[in-house]
């Protein structure tokens, strides 16, 4: 129905423009709140990257630290070992039987490295993920 009536068909065309630019409005704030939702989380995203970095770096600097002082006291073992080997070798008679009762000693070390190892570990992991950054200033 068209109404001659200028003040009719002007109020018409205002509601409908009214709820058309409303519309948009709702359309754009949800793009823009969508927009703000995903730059949130690439946002929290590379934070926890960075932070899960960090931490493993850390743990990795420190794991070098005691795998070189392992292998340095495994050295030092193995050469107290071997002059043990010699000596009870000479107090015994027989190289081969002091070789075998230096070798003996390797059983218990190897068992308490087993039983040691996997614990450490574990603890500067959870250790170095725990740890709070101490360059953060506390309030």
């Amino acid at each position: 129905m068209q109404v001659r009536h200028g003040g009719c068909q002007v109020v018409f065309y205002e509601t409908k423009r009214i709820k058309m630019s409303e519309e948009n409005n709702q359309k754009q704030g949800l793009n823009g709140l969508f927009e703000q939702i995903n730059q949130h989380l690439e946002t929290r995203w590379a934070s926890f990257s960075l932070s899960a970095t960090e931490k493993l770096s850390d743990v990795a600097a420190n794991m070098a630290g005691v795998f070189t002082l392992l292998i340095f006291a495994l050295l030092l073992l193995l050469f107290f070992c071997l002059g043990l080997a010699w000596w009870l070798g000479d107090f015994i008679g027989s190289r081969a039987g002091g070789f075998a009762l230096g070798g003996l000693i390797f059983i218990p070390v190897g068992m308490l490295a087993y039983r040691w190892i996997g614990p450490f570990v574990r603890n500067k992991i959870i250790q170095s993920a725990l740890k709070e950054d101490d360059t953060k200033p506390s309030n």
